[in-house]
């Protein structure tokens, strides 16, 4: 990831009024797709599983964003990995 959209990403706060995206919608951003994405004010199903958030951090590599996260004190994040789009191929 680079230094400028990890720096941006850190300062990100959804606005008050934003509403939590659903799981089908998040994969569905390039952005994510084949990232792990933290996701703030999240529901879950009955499997425990989250179905919507808002993305407040994402990155390729799972130990930095959980160190952002730490860093960040955000302690009720759920991290989950966003999968890549399949190919056309």
């Amino acid at each position: 990831m680079s230094e400028q959209r990890r720096t941006s990403f850190i300062n990100f706060l959804a606005p008050e009024d934003s509403d939590p995206m659903a799981w089908a919608d998040i994969c569905r951003e390039e952005t994510w797709q084949g990232r792990w994405v933290a996701l703030d004010d999240c529901a879950y199903n009955a499997a425990g599983e989250a179905t919507a958030g808002l993305v407040v951090d994402y990155d390729d590599n799972l130990a930095e964003l959980c160190a952002r996260l730490s860093a960040e004190r955000r302690k009720s994040c759920s991290v989950v990995f966003c999968p890549p789009a399949e190919s056309a191929a």
